[in-house]
């Protein structure tokens, strides 16, 4: 059981950074033309598609409309240790809320891909969880 919390908030505290990490720069990186940041949640999901400016716009604008939220949660996890079901609960809700909003923003194809990542995503997380318990 143990383990698993600590899986929880390393995984959150990955998504976290990652959100901050993409809301401090919006320069491409390199091997990356469409701006997106690589890794955590945003870099799984938007894998293999490739937004417009308008788009990657409204995807920063949705992340840092959740980083405060998901900063005071992860500071909340921190103090404690470890994280409760009701805080587990919260960033749960918190992703799949940013999800939802960010694939509202896309083209009927690219919420094909974003469905895909978001269903692999779903089954490596299952595999872990159920690989360390």
């Amino acid at each position: 059981m143990k383990a698993i919390r600590i899986a929880t908030l390393v995984a959150a505290l990955c998504v976290g950074m990652t959100t901050v990490a993409a809301a401090q720069s919006t320069e491409p990186q390199k091997g990356q033309g469409d701006g997106r940041r690589g890794g955590g949640m945003g870099g799984w999901l938007l894998k293999d598609i490739t937004l417009t400016d308008a788009q990657k716009d409204q995807v920063k604008t949705i992340r840092e409309k959740y980083l405060p939220q998901q900063m005071e949660l992860r500071k909340s996890a921190q103090a404690t240790g470890s994280v409760d079901e009701a805080t587990r609960a919260k960033m749960a809700d918190l992703q799949q809320k940013q999800a939802a909003e960010i694939r509202a923003i896309l083209t009927a194809d690219q919420q094909v891909v974003f469905d895909k990542n978001l269903a692999t995503m779903k089954e490596q997380m299952a595999e872990r969880k159920n690989g360390s318990s």
